[in-house]
């Protein structure tokens, strides 16, 4: 368990690990996801800049399911919305915010630009799923997220002052002696999120319509992620009604909303694109400016080529 990876000298910046796991999350997922979207033919800079939306909604979409979550009101109220919604250490995002935040600001602008955000949900499924596979690695790093005590073989026990420390043992305590050992919850549900990965690349190639792997996904990572919500134990989860974890109440009201959407989805019957070849996702990319060659370049070229011929013939007069 290392929160700080290692400062950067002359700046004293430390570098936190969640953050770097974070950042590896988004990189992964980003080309992954352009993987599948290239191969379906969908338009690379709606896409690229789908991406974009969901990355940022997805981080502020998780700082305000924590703030909620955790009642955090009176800290918005001293500090101000902008400064607890953009805290310097990643600290504090709630994953179903930031999935919700990213989905929604997706969802707003394939409806202006008019294209199948469906599709490209399926697409972005697989790299979503692996991101929660390293940022949970980045959760067990940082001590956070961590789960009941237990004497299991596998339980780890995390150093002093850290949150499990702190929460555990009281902040005076926890400041000097390590945590009892604890459910390693962070590596549970990495584990989950690196299982669900080659499912939902299966669910994307045999999907019958649009929307499948994306839904499908959502009901599976709700089921597993309400099982392991039962042994967290960090003061961060939240609790709706006294009795379930606020991922959990989220998690229930998602899977009836996904089966439901699914059963429009099926209704529908909005086929996949054919999937594109090697050579016709280079031609496509050529086409839409992307690579150089396709026909933007050409008609450019053919622009160009009458510009110079009219700057000849006004020459020859």
């Amino acid at each position: 368990m290392k929160p700080v990876l290692f400062t950067i000298p002359l700046v004293d910046l430390p570098v936190y690990a969640y953050g770097v796991m974070l950042g590896l999350a988004f990189i992964s997922g980003w080309y992954l996801t352009l993987r599948f979207t290239n191969r379906q033919g969908l338009p690379y800079r709606e896409v690229t800049t789908g991406l974009v939306l969901a990355i940022v909604f997805a981080l502020v979409g998780a700082r305000i399911a924590h703030i909620i979550s955790n009642s955090s009101w009176d800290m918005v109220r001293m500090k101000g919305l902008a400064n607890v919604l953009f805290a310097s250490r990643c600290e504090g995002l709630v994953a179903y915010g930031g999935y919700i935040g990213g989905a929604l600001a997706v969802v707003v602008y394939a409806w202006l630009k008019k294209f199948d955000f469906w599709n490209m949900a399926d697409c972005a499924s697989p790299g979503m799923v692996m991101g929660l596979g390293f940022t949970r690695i980045g959760c067990f790093l940082a001590g956070c997220c961590y789960g009941q005590v237990t004497d299991v073989p596998w339980g780890v026990s995390f150093p002093p002052g850290s949150q499990a420390a702190r929460e555990l043992l009281g902040s005076t305590a926890g400041a000097n002696a390590w945590s009892p050992h604890v459910h390693p919850t962070q590596i549970y549900e990495s584990l989950l999120g690196w299982a669900l990965l080659p499912v939902a690349i299966l669910l994307l190639r045999k999907r019958r319509f649009t929307g499948q792997t994306f839904l499908i996904m959502i009901i599976l990572y709700a089921v597993g992620r309400f099982l392991l919500e039962t042994i967290r134990e960090d003061d961060d989860r939240g609790t709706v009604f006294g009795v379930l974890s606020t991922s959990q109440f989220i998690g229930l009201a998602l899977i009836p909303l996904s089966i439901g959407l699914m059963v429009w989805r099926w209704k529908k019957g909005v086929r996949p694109n054919p999937e594109l070849t090697a050579d016709e996702v280079r031609q496509s990319l050529r086409d839409q400016g992307v690579l150089p060659g396709g026909d933007k370049d050409a008609k450019k070229d053919k622009k160009d080529g009458k510009k110079e011929g009219k700057k000849k013939a006004g020459k020859g007069k």
